[in-house]
């Protein structure tokens, strides 16, 4: 058998992050910190992926400017397999922007992801024997619905990873729900798929069971400080708080929540032990200014789960 690898396909962003350095004043120049580094959730998931040791072969487009040489250039410095990935000419390449308060919670945030709008079924043809033979395919909101489409119908993987990405975008899954094999949802995402309001852990326990009853494998909402609400394959939910850490910054947090959910069905774990782990990823990242923290590491997250308490 060759070894497991995981395909990700989706977003691969250069993020602008802004950290104020006190309370934001609208309509003035606030004193901050700007800084430039690789993102988008597909890209970010693979990273952490790597970082904990795992085959991640990376899947996007990139537009021909400063932005894609840069995005390139540091995922072949990392060692991440990029060979999939497309330039396309006259393209600009998608850019995240974001402001955090002084807390690192996020203010504000605007993405420019039209270049995903050239990302087709027909430009994705070449690659489905690859999709196919992953272990695991992860795949996020980004993704136009007809390539979401397409991923059930002639993918059709069994290992199917969803990231929901946000309000506007994960509702493309509508038409596939019942072919995804693990869906990762925020409070407001989960909200739009299953039609409910959620505005207590009981209540995400209800979404994540209705969107499981939808056809969904394994449903994962987060809920921010108050935890997980999961609902496995069986159809059994629960919920996981979380350990206290110190946040510097909540941006990618959930995509090594997604890494660490990937890297736990690899092991072959059960759901709650896979989330706990999954946590633990995204804990000691919201301890980093970088969306990707730089200490994650399998040795990391095992002396966090160690050393701390949900």
């Amino acid at each position: 058998m060759p070894p497991p690898h995981i395909a990700l396909l989706g977003g691969i962003n250069m993020d602008v992050s802004v950290h104020a350095h006190s309370a934001l004043r609208a309509g003035d120049s606030n004193p901050g910190r700007v800084q430039c580094s690789p993102g988008g959730v597909a890209r970010n998931v693979a990273e952490n992926l790597l970082r904990l040791g795992a085959d991640a072969r990376l899947l996007g487009v990139l537009g021909d400017d400063v932005f894609g040489q840069a995005l390139w250039q540091s995922g072949a410095a990392m060692g991440l397999d990029m060979r999939a990935c497309l330039t396309l000419p006259g393209q600009r390449s998608a850019t995240y922007v974001c402001l955090h308060q002084a807390d690192g919670d996020v203010d504000v945030a605007v993405n420019d992801m039209d270049i995903m709008d050239a990302l087709t079924p027909a430009l994705l043809q070449p690659q489905l024997a690859p999709l196919r033979s992953a272990t695991v395919l992860v795949a996020d909101c980004n993704l136009r619905p007809d390539v979401w489409q397409w991923l059930a119908t002639e993918v059709a993987h069994p290992a199917l990873f969803a990231e929901a990405v946000s309000v506007a975008k994960c509702t493309r899954l509508g038409p596939v729900l019942a072919q995804i094999h693990t869906l990762k949802a925020n409070r407001l995402e989960a909200q739009a798929l299953c039609g409910r309001a959620i505005a207590s852990v009981q209540d995400a326990c209800y979404a994540a069971l209705a969107l499981h009853r939808k056809g969904t494998g394994r449903v994962l909402i987060s809920l921010g400080a108050q935890g997980v609400a999961w609902c496995d394959a069986d159809g059994r939910c629960g919920h996981r708080a979380t350990r206290p850490v110190q946040v510097l910054s909540a941006t990618g947090a959930g995509d090594a929540l997604m890494g660490g959910l990937v890297y736990g069905h690899l092991q072959g774990w059960p759901l709650e032990a896979a989330l706990a782990w999954a946590m633990s990823c995204a804990e000691i990242t919201l301890t980093s200014p970088a969306a990707n923290a730089p200490a994650l590491s399998v040795q990391a997250v095992e002396q966090h789960m160690q050393h701390t308490t949900p």
